[in-house]
């Protein structure tokens, strides 16, 4: 019967504690056959390595003894081959080494690179440079302007010939009117585009 399944009611704690004590009964006399069982599996296992290494000792001295005098004469009769083969594979090896360097080492890192270059984004466009110079060019202009015309503005107006009045008959007109007549006759006529004007 199963603890778990069935639903006992609280008053029934009597009934739940007695099935605890009869499991706990159980358990401990298996608990007491399993100490004694622990007991002689760990001596049994010492004894046996104790065993294994005893059986093992003497035939791994012995297979040393043998090994060193044959291991000695092995590598007396290989050392002198060793260094044969060394000597016949250096020159070779040097030989290989170059071809690689001269053939396939450019071939190699022409393909890597070539692959860095796909591999690399591209660079944004390149602004056109005029169009900036062309804009500050502009901007320059456009402020040499202003100043000019705030130059103009400030400055004060020019005195030039007076007004005369027709009318009035003032004398002080006159000394103009003569300005006038000695500029006409002192300038020659212009010549246009290098020509002189025919009569």
């Amino acid at each position: 019967m199963s603890l778990m399944t069935r639903k006992h009611p609280v008053d029934n704690v009597v009934g739940v504690r007695d099935l605890a004590v009869q499991g706990a009964q159980r358990a401990v006399p298996a608990a007491k056959k399993a100490v004694p069982l622990a007991k002689n599996a760990g001596t049994a296992v010492v004894r046996s390595a104790e065993d294994a290494a005893a059986w093992a000792k003497p035939r791994m001295d012995d297979a040393a003894a043998w090994a060193k005098p044959h291991v000695d004469d092995a590598a007396a009769w290989a050392k002198p081959h060793v260094d044969d083969a060394r000597a016949w594979a250096a020159p070779r090896l040097e030989r290989s080494g170059l071809a690689v360097q001269e053939t396939l080492a450019p071939a190699i890192s022409e393909a890597i690179v070539a692959a860095a270059r796909r591999l690399d984004v591209k660079p944004a466009r390149k602004r056109r440079r005029w169009a900036s110079v062309l804009a500050v060019t502009m901007m320059l202009a456009a402020a040499g302007s202003a100043a000019a015309a705030i130059a103009l503005r400030r400055r004060p107006p020019v005195v030039g010939y007076e007004p005369t009045d027709v009318d009035s008959g003032d004398t002080a007109a006159a000394p103009a009117d003569q300005h006038l007549a000695d500029a006409d006759s002192s300038q020659p006529d212009a010549e246009v585009n290098g020509q002189s004007p025919e009569v």
